[in-house]
């Protein structure tokens, strides 16, 4: 199946991902993050926070972790996944997350490009328990023409 501007505002499936503490923890070591607001409840709160949040670009592990399936769901739109190549991820942080946080999320195709080489963009906004949005993603990526 070849990539089509079709697929143009087609959304993924909705998914929830809880966020915990360890793997915030796991995360930091793998990225050699030490400020102690991310790993120390106590520390975090003397800097203003509820809890420790959530270091930037952590939030990627909500797709990877709570959304495996978008593999499969890419693959049915077209997307040669593996001739996949990623392009860009932009975000905007609007309020903190912090362990214990059930994140709902659901990503949307918001720009395609077809070509030799094909482009699509993804927009997803990670919403709190209260439907408070809290990190807002936009993902490009790039497939490679065949043979390449």
């Amino acid at each position: 199946m070849a990539l089509s501007k079709d697929i143009l505002g087609k959304k993924l499936d909705a998914y929830k991902f809880t966020v915990e503490r360890g793997k915030v923890k796991e995360f930091c070591k793998a990225i050699g993050e030490t400020n102690p607001i991310y790993l120390d409840p106590a520390e975090a709160k003397k800097a203003g926070f509820e809890d420790t949040p959530i270091p930037p670009t952590f939030q990627t592990t909500f797709q990877f972790w709570g959304y495996p399936k978008i593999w499969d769901d890419m693959r049915a739109m077209g997307i040669d996944t593996a001739r996949l190549l990623h392009m860009k991820e932009e975000y905007t942080y609007l309020k903190p997350i912090y362990p214990g946080t059930t994140i709902s999320a659901q990503g949307e195709v918001c720009d395609v490009k077809t070509g030799k080489m094909d482009m699509v963009t993804f927009k997803t906004a990670y919403l709190n328990e209260k439907g408070e949005a809290c990190i807002e993603a936009e993902m490009a990526i790039v497939i490679r023409p065949e043979g390449t």
